[in-house]
């Protein structure tokens, strides 16, 4: 009976081992983190047979989401802000939340019909006379894109002249394809995501004494042995590289 006893604990243990190794794990990163988190969750599924589920989006709809209990294990956003707000209503793991990455805010032009007129990112320039079109971003209230181009925009001089023509945009991406499509003439973006589109060309990047600086934090919503695992991918060697890969400034 107690050869029989151990037998059932240990292939309890060994189920739960198995049920811990294969447990899908959930991340929600801002959308300008897609192609770099898609390249590192495949190599983790690959090295860990885990299935990684995505969602992606501004910033500030997943904090928000996460605010009233998504799903998430993992969050990674695009500004300290919204990590910030999670923190104060206790919605992230103490002591996970790290600053791992940075970026660069930019000008777009479409390929298709571009700016032709060379642009000169300081106060003296006319912005305005420099295209009759659309521009586009990120919301400029909420969405950390969107948020950054509001504060270079002002500092350059130049937000009170372009305000009346900006079309604001859910998340970055949505703003890179408005550009991409030929609907925008001009776009403010990440470096990063200007880097994957095939229709734009960068024709600016903003001063950094412009914004405060793009930092994308990242922190665990979920204690767990996967989410535990797979924030400390997330910030190995072979997810940095991937991250060099696309563009992004390493904070380490």
């Amino acid at each position: 009976m107690k050869f029989v006893a151990k037998t059932l604990v240990l292939a309890a243990l060994t189920i739960g081992v198995n049920q811990i190794a294969n447990a899908d794990i959930t991340i929600y990163a801002a959308a300008s983190m897609t192609n770099a988190i898609n390249d590192i969750n495949k190599l983790y599924t690959e090295q860990y047979k885990t299935k990684v589920k995505t969602s992606y989006a501004a910033s500030s709809t997943l904090a928000k989401q996460i605010e009233q209990g998504a799903g998430a294990d993992v969050f990674i956003s695009a500004d300290t802000a919204w990590m910030d707000y999670l923190s104060k209503k206790n919605k992230i793991i103490g002591g996970t939340y790290k600053n791992i990455l940075g970026n660069r805010l930019v000008l777009i032009t479409p390929k298709s019909k571009p700016i032709t007129t060379p642009i000169r990112m300081d106060k003296s320039f006319n912005i305005g006379g420099a295209f009759t079109g659309k521009w586009c971003t990120g919301n400029t209230s909420s969405v950390p894109v969107g948020k950054y181009a509001k504060q270079a925009m002002t500092n350059l001089g130049w937000w009170d002249t372009l305000k009346p023509r900006l079309v604001e945009t859910e998340d970055v991406r949505a703003a890179l394809n408005f550009v991409n499509r030929g609907e925008c003439q001009l776009g403010v973006v990440y470096a990063t995501d200007a880097a994957v589109a095939k229709n734009v060309q960068i024709i600016g990047v903003f001063p950094l004494t412009t914004h405060t600086p793009i930092v994308y934090p990242i922190a665990m919503v979920k204690k767990n042995a996967e989410a535990q695992r797979y924030y400390q991918f997330l910030q190995s060697a072979p997810a940095k590289a991937i991250y060099k890969k696309y563009g992004f400034n390493g904070l380490q």
